[in-house]
């Protein structure tokens, strides 16, 4: 309905200029004329007072008649203008009030590459958009909006490069795992299996070493990953501080001292719920060790110099943020490490991270840990490449892409924050995908602007509410639109006036009203586009290339 209105109103509008463009030409010829005669009234007036008559046989005369003839054209052209509406009829008002528009076809065309990540489909050609930029990218859409049919999905299975995916319900490994593994190696980590696939199994404490000067750093990136600060609650952060540095020894002693098959988070576990008689045993063997440059005799120091009451507070507050060790299945999957994820940067390689949605609340700890393992995996492997310290080793040229479906379920994560700022130039593109504005505020508060600021392109569908609306509102933008009042008096001649004014290009309630086929694309450095979603079972350039599933 609302794209015959549409139409109507352009076919109004061209019908209105081809009727009314030949009145006001008219007006504006005999406008002009006007002035210039009022012009030539006064310059001759001026020419006969110095020359005196007949007026017009000297040429001087004409000098002095020329220029009040030109300025009265021109003061004629410029009433005419004012009086007329012509800059609001013919689309001149200039932009004083703003200039958003939409993305014409010309610039539209421009994202129809052959490369890069799919984004939409261009209503006017029905080609498919694409972003080949080194910019993270972000997605806003409530549940059930298509999230995973038009952006998860279809990139899945056209984009050839690694590829680290959360999966929450499996059934991107389901429909895509077979399209991936023909671009490379593919690992599915699914400790619930609900999948249906083999589960793969994935170590963090496999990449650390007792020898290494980095081994503190990476104990605390692991404990930061493991201990979730609820946003706003600024009485956890001593305990949850506390937690950390508890940790972060526990995880250095279990490197250095277990043998290697007891080097792995249940063995942290296992320290954490000890009888409180071999807890002291245990910290009182790490007081003595020189291992990690004494960061493991520290860490024990600091926990045993508390009074009792804080460090059974601060032990049963590092025994709740590993609570979910305790699961079999997050033990079996955390046991061995079945590949490493630097190979991303190096190789076509594929990870899906599977936690069903009913889990999340227990278990997101896990994927916290996995992505932020990944991350830093990556930006050493970066490191080390860009020293030439392990020699030339050949380097993917597309970033590896992380699709953050569920993004707030990560909670507040520094080193997800650190690689949208950081990260665009280590080999990677991150893509996270959340329901609305106030999920992304509620976590990183007055920091959220770092996602919005470092995101080469924002594609928002499916608004519902009010705030995610108004705020996109205003990133988008006024136009400067022309506008008329009439007014009438009993007895007068009706008066017209012509204005301009500003107007959102898009209001909150236009974008909510949205047709559920159209998306907004904010494309950095380009103007606001509007373009269909991608519909992966139905769009033909994606048949044959996934596996059916039954609705």
């Amino acid at each position: 309905m609302r794209g015959v209105i549409r139409l109507f109103d352009r076919l109004f509008r061209f019908f209105g200029r081809l009727i009314f463009t030949p009145i006001l030409l008219g007006w504006m010829i005999g406008a002009v004329l006007f002035g210039a005669m009022i012009g030539f009234i006064i310059g001759g007036v001026v020419a006969m007072t110095v020359f005196g008559p007949p007026l017009g046989h000297s040429a001087w005369e004409w000098v002095i008649i020329a220029p009040p003839v030109f300025i009265g054209a021109v003061f004629g052209f410029q009433y005419w203008r004012k009086t007329s509406g012509a800059d609001a009829f013919f689309g001149l008002t200039g932009d004083s009030h703003g200039s958003a528009r939409f993305a014409n076809r010309k610039e539209l065309k421009k994202l129809q590459g052959k490369d890069g990540l799919l984004i939409g489909r261009n209503p006017h050609t029905g080609r498919l958009l694409r972003y080949d930029g080194p910019a993270h990218l972000i997605t806003l859409a409530p549940t059930r909006a298509g999230k995973g049919v038009g952006t998860v999905i279809p990139n899945l299975l056209a984009a050839e490069r690694s590829v680290l995916v959360i999966d929450p319900k499996g059934e991107n490994a389901r429909i895509a795992g077979e399209a991936r593994r023909r671009f490379g190696t593919t690992h599915v980590l699914d400790p619930f299996e609900v999948s249906g696939m083999p589960s793969a199994a994935y170590n963090p404490l496999d990449r650390l070493t007792p020898d290494s000067l980095d081994l503190g750093e990476d104990a605390a990136s692991l404990t930061e990953a493991l201990v979730m600060d609820p946003p706003g609650q600024v009485s956890e952060a001593h305990w949850n501080e506390e937690a950390k540095a508890i940790l972060g020894g526990l995880i250095m002693f279990c490197v250095c001292h277990e043998d290697r098959d007891r080097r792995c988070l249940a063995t942290v576990r296992e320290y954490l719920t000890l009888p409180p008689e071999k807890l002291r045993a245990l910290l009182e063997l790490m007081q003595d060790s020189d291992a990690a440059g004494g960061l493991i005799a520290r860490a024990a120091n600091r926990f045993l110099g508390k009074a009792d009451r804080e460090a059974a507070s601060v032990l049963s507050n590092a025994q709740r943020h590993t609570h979910f060790l305790d699961s079999p299945r997050i033990a079996k999957v955390t046991s061995r490490s079945d590949f490493r994820f630097s190979d991303l940067r190096h190789r076509i390689t594929s990870v899906f991270l599977v936690l069903p949605p009913n889990r999340m609340d227990a278990y997101s700890r896990w994927l916290r840990l996995l992505v932020s393992q990944a991350l830093q995996d990556i930006a050493r492997d970066a490191e080390v490449s860009g020293s030439g310290q392990s020699g030339p080793v050949e380097r993917l040229k597309a970033p590896a892409l992380f699709l953050l479906d569920e993004f707030a379920a990560l909670g507040r994560l520094e080193a997800v924050e650190r690689a949208m700022g950081l990260m665009a130039g280590y080999g990677l593109q991150l893509w996270p995908i959340l329901q609305d504005m106030s999920q992304l505020k509620d976590l990183y508060g007055a920091r959220a602007g770092t996602f919005i600021a470092n995101a080469g392109v924002q594609q928002v569908f499916g608004v519902n509410d009010f705030e995610t609306a108004k705020w996109l509102s205003q990133m988008i933008g006024q136009e400067t639109t022309g506008f008329q009042t009439d007014s009438y008096k009993p007895g007068d001649n009706p008066s017209f006036s012509n204005n301009v004014t500003g107007r959102d290009l898009l209001t909150p309630d236009e974008i909510m009203q949205m047709p559920p086929e159209l998306q907004l694309l904010r494309v950095q450095g380009q103007p606001s586009a509007l373009a269909q979603k991608l519909r992966y079972y139905a769009d033909p350039e994606f048949k044959g290339l996934f596996v059916p599933q039954d609705q």
